[in-house]
């Protein structure tokens, strides 16, 4: 299949993605613009514009921009720019994706749009050296169109400059299956298995597995706090879509996104609709409970704060109210004690304060000789 060809039609696997990726820049923007008033917004695989009749991640971006703008909190603050730049190494894509941006209505004066037709390893390192020194907050979109055109070196290259994020684009279930073959050391699908992955050639039993061992490679390896990945499952074919960031605010924002458009947080149904969530306590998924072990692991080493706590419950990829939930449940089962930083005993749950802004500072104590 010519890679243009994919750009006739939007698969239900592209509608689940893009869902994502609009929700996400609804969120991020926003917040963005108003603390620096500027960023730099990079699709270095943006395609033609459109996929079919649906519009595809340049046309979003420009769409959820006019809206964000009109904010009244926008309107108010002075000097906003925005600077986009769109690459496709095809020149039908760039020629199409040009005719698509004519037709749209923006302010030019403040969203810059730059077009660049070249390959992504020859434009990346000239953005690298552009922004090495630049304080500009910096979204890269790497929707690659195989998941062997990104490397490790790439991701670190990116994660290596001030206020960056990466939201990566991985059609993981190619290489998933064959995860546990033997394959010439040269053979790419060998090469990018034992790049992304931290557990390299093995039977993973499940694509959800070998989507964590990836993302337990990015984070030991580009040495990061917040990856957060969800996968798009379409049946006969997944993908993943998956943050890098170094900051607290856009992993939390990202588990939000995963739990508006799924049963757990974990798996988007590409071809199902409605899948909007909260996990419910009687909702047990393999994802949640996990989390859940994790989270009695963790209080049982040492006296942790309400701060260290709700940090962790968003590295692990949940969100404050469910920490709140299992820290209530423990409670009941008189695991743990809450207190103060005095150390008095807290027994209203609605005074712990386990929330996503932090206003007083709590204490959770495993008790003593209590099993998990």
């Amino acid at each position: 299949m010519k890679e243009n060809s994919f750009f006739q039609n939007q698969s239900d696997l592209t509608s689940a993605k893009t869902k994502i990726y609009k929700n996400y820049i609804e969120g991020y923007l926003p917040k963005l613009l108003l603390t620096f008033g500027t960023c730099l917004i990079v699709d270095l695989f943006c395609g033609a514009g459109k996929n079919g009749e649906e519009d595809g991640s340049p046309l979003i971006l420009l769409d959820r921009l006019k809206s964000i703008l009109s904010l009244q909190q926008l309107q108010e603050k002075k000097n906003i720019k925005i600077h986009i730049v769109l690459n496709d190494q095809d020149k039908e894509n760039i020629e199409n994706l040009k005719r698509e941006l004519e037709k749209l209505n923006y302010d030019k004066a403040v969203i810059k749009v730059h077009i660049k037709n070249k390959k992504y390893e020859e434009l990346l390192p000239e953005l690298i050296k552009t922004h090495t020194n630049s304080n500009l907050p910096k979204f890269f979109f790497l929707d690659s169109f195989t998941y062997s055109n990104v490397k490790m070196e790439h991701l670190k290259e990116i994660m290596s400059l001030s206020l960056t994020e990466v939201l990566l684009f991985i059609p993981i279930f190619h290489s998933y299956r064959f995860a546990n073959k033997e394959f010439d050391e040269n053979h790419k699908t060998r090469i990018f298995i034992e790049e992304f992955t931290a557990s390299g050639i093995k039977d993973y039993g499940n694509v959800n597995n070998y989507l964590f061992s990836v993302r337990k490679k990015l984070l030991e390896e580009i040495k990061l706090k917040y990856v957060r990945p969800v996968l798009i499952d379409g049946g006969a074919t997944k993908n993943a879509l998956i943050l890098l960031t170094k900051h607290q605010k856009g992993m939390l924002l990202m588990n939000k996104v995963a739990f508006s458009l799924t049963k757990d947080g974990s798996v988007i149904k590409a071809n199902e609709q409605d899948q909007v969530s909260l996990f419910k306590a009687d909702e047990e998924s393999k994802f949640s409970l996990n989390f859940k072990e994790l989270l009695i692991d963790y209080l049982r080493n040492n006296t942790k704060t309400n701060k260290e706590i709700v940090d962790f419950t968003i590295q692990k990829c949940f969100l404050p109210k469910h920490c709140r939930k299992e820290i209530k449940e423990l409670f009941d089962l008189k695991k743990i004690n809450v207190f103060d930083i005095n150390n008095n005993e807290i027994t209203d749950s609605n005074k712990w304060n386990i929330a996503e802004n932090i206003t007083k500072n709590i204490l959770i104590k495993w008790k003593k000789n209590e099993k998990k």
